[in-house]
């Protein structure tokens, strides 16, 4: 409790909060790119960060991070596009209320979905880290493979209406997790000799196939 006072106590120093407010921008304006995200835009700011203070430094690649997140929604909800993997969802609501005239109204709702949950989250992980760490040790294999298997229901369940080819998309995305270097006797599946293939298909590309250039030949076509 007392480094969570400390830690309080140096958020509300000059220089801190305006690393913090700096980063925030920086980082909606990188996430609202699509292909790049949160580790890019961290990846292209840290040089800024050698010639700070440690905590200053830190601050401004943590408010990179966290707004991020938000700016990938703008994408999503203007242009169909998701800036980042997570704001995938987002497109299901945001995008059709562009089409009816409520961008504004989805981005501000964005917006503070975004707040209150990243507060809820540090609140969240300050009270319960060390409770959840002490959990998390305990984790296995039947642990994980549990997990995996919620996090594709709940794929589906998001589906609702179109369950068929949300099952057939969850194959397909298992599919292509499958290729590359098996961890536990590397060896290779599906690289077919290929040596860039080793490392599997890489996410965001993917994800730029997937929802930019359909998107861009949706719009090109002149269907919206």
């Amino acid at each position: 409790m007392e480094a969570f006072r400390i830690g309080i106590a140096a958020i509300f120093d000059l220089y801190v909060l305006a690393a913090l407010a700096a980063g925030a921008l920086g980082g909606v304006i990188l996430g609202a790119i699509p292909g790049l995200g949160p580790v890019v835009a961290i990846a292209i700011l840290l040089p800024a960060t050698f010639q700070m203070e440690p905590l200053v430094g830190l601050t401004l690649l943590l408010g990179v991070y966290s707004g991020s997140w938000y700016g990938g929604a703008i994408p999503a909800i203007l242009i169909n596009t998701p800036g980042t993997p997570v704001n995938v969802l987002t497109t299901y609501d945001g995008y059709p209320m562009t089409l009816r005239g409520e961008a504004r109204r989805a981005l501000t709702l964005a917006y503070t979905s975004s707040f209150v949950g990243g507060i809820v989250s540090v609140l969240a992980l300050a009270l319960f880290a060390a409770p959840l760490a002490s959990i998390a040790s305990n984790f296995g294999s039947p642990e994980f493979a549990m997990a995996a298997v919620s996090a594709m229901v709940l794929v589906i369940l998001a589906h609702r209406g179109a369950t068929l080819p949300a099952m057939a998309m969850v194959g397909v995305g298992l599919f292509l997790s499958t290729v590359g270097l098996e961890q536990t006797f590397y060896s290779q599946r599906y690289t077919f000799g290929q040596q860039w293939l080793l490392s599997g298909f890489p996410l965001i590309p993917i994800g730029l196939g997937l929802f930019a250039v359909s998107q861009g030949l949706i719009l090109l076509s002149g269907a919206q």
